[in-house]
C-alpha cells in the first residue's frame, strides 16, 4: 500500500513541519508514505482564479493516471473517525497502486480538481486554514489505521 499527501503550502510553518514528520514516523509502521508539499501560487489574493487555476495545474502534473484520489472539502462526506477508516480500508482495498490525499491551498480546489477526486472527504462543515487541515488529515489517517488494525489510540 503506497500513501501520499498532496498539500499545498506549509513549508514555512516550523511546528507544521514538526507535526508531519511525527504522522509521516507513525503512519509509516502500516503503508509506504509520500509527502508532497506544493507551493502557493504567488498571485495575490484579489486574484483569486489565477492563483487557483496556478495550483490547480501543480495539483494535476502531480496525480497520476492510476491514483485513487481523495480531496477534502467542506463539501464532500462528513464521515466519523470511524466511518473513516471503513472508507480508507475500502479505497485501498481497490488495488490501485496509490491513495492520494489532497489538501489545497487558500482557496482550495478548482472544478478539474473536483471531477477527478474518486472520493470527497469533508473534515468539517466549517472552513479551516489550509495548515490545519493538514494537520487534521495527518492525524485522523493515522487514527483511521489504528482504528482498522485494533490499536489502542481512538476512543469510543
Amino acid at each position: 500500500m503506497k500513501l501520499a499527501f498532496v498539500f499545498i503550502g506549509g513549508q514555512k510553518e516550523d511546528w507544521l513541519s514538526t507535526l508531519t514528520a511525527e504522522y509521516e514516523k507513525k503512519l509509516k509502521h502500516f503503508c509506504s508514505v509520500e509527502i508532497i508539499r506544493l507551493k502557493p501560487s504567488k498571485q495575490a489574493r484579489a486574484s483569486a482564479e489565477q492563483k487557483l487555476a496556478e495550483e490547480t495545474e501543480q495539483l494535476l502534473k502531480t496525480i497520476k493516471k492510476d491514483d485513487l484520489v481523495i480531496v477534502c472539502d467542506e463539501r464532500g462526506d462528513a464521515v466519523t473517525s470511524k466511518k473513516f477508516s471503513e472508507k480508507l480500508v475500502k479505497l485501498f482495498e481497490r488495488g490501485r497502486p496509490r491513495v492520494v490525499i489532497l489538501v489545497g491551498g487558500a482557496f482550495g480546489f478548482g472544478p478539474e480538481i473536483r471531477s477527478r477526486a474518486d472520493w470527497t472527504w469533508s473534515l468539517s462543515t466549517m472552513v479551516f486554514n489550509h495548515h490545519i487541515a493538514q494537520a487534521v488529515v495527518l492525524e485522523q489517517t493515522y487514527r483511521a489505521f489504528t482504528i482498522w488494525k485494533n490499536i489502542p489510540y481512538h476512543n469510543d
